[in-house]
């Protein structure tokens, strides 16, 4: 099996809900499922934002416990227990690397808008790099909405 390809997203301003919606969209548009992985305040807003965030699109998601079907296409998960098996990972919030392991993307984010977040998303970048496990590349967001399509094997 190839290794899971880790995109980090640079953002500039404290906007990240906003661009995990983007990007849900965008997967979605591309037939790949996906889950969102956000503590549980932060799953509940971003819950309610991909009903809101853009009149005209519509994301079929859930929140996914573990214990629903987790038949939607992109699911918001809470726990690294209930992460669904699906093609793509959001982090809106970080993870450990073990859990990380059965996607086939992973989408992170370098949050340079707020020092101690910056410091550890570089380093959350550094134990990915140095674990030899992902395949890892540094993207801006503007570069992964712009794609007409995405293909798990050439997303970058």
């Amino acid at each position: 099996m190839a290794k899971p390809i880790v995109l980090f997203i640079e953002l500039k301003i404290a906007s990240k809900s906003k661009y995990v919606c983007e990007i849900a969209e965008k997967l979605f548009q591309n037939n790949i499922t996906l889950s969102i992985f956000a503590e549980a305040k932060s799953a509940v807003q971003i819950d309610n934002l991909l009903w809101t965030w853009k009149q005209d699109s519509f994301i079929p998601h859930q929140i996914y416990n573990g214990s629903s079907a987790g038949d939607s296409p992109v699911l918001i998960c809470d726990s690294a227990d209930n992460l669904s098996s699906t093609q793509a990972l959001v982090l809106f919030d970080p993870l450990p690397m073990k859990a990380l392991t059965n996607f086939n993307l992973i989408i992170d984010f370098a949050e340079i808008y707020h020092a101690d977040k910056k410091v550890q998303s570089r380093q959350r970048f550094k134990e990915m790099r140095d674990s030899s496990n992902f395949d890892i590349h540094f993207t801006h967001l503007g570069a992964l909405l712009s794609k007409k399509s995405i293909d798990l094997n050439g997303v970058i």
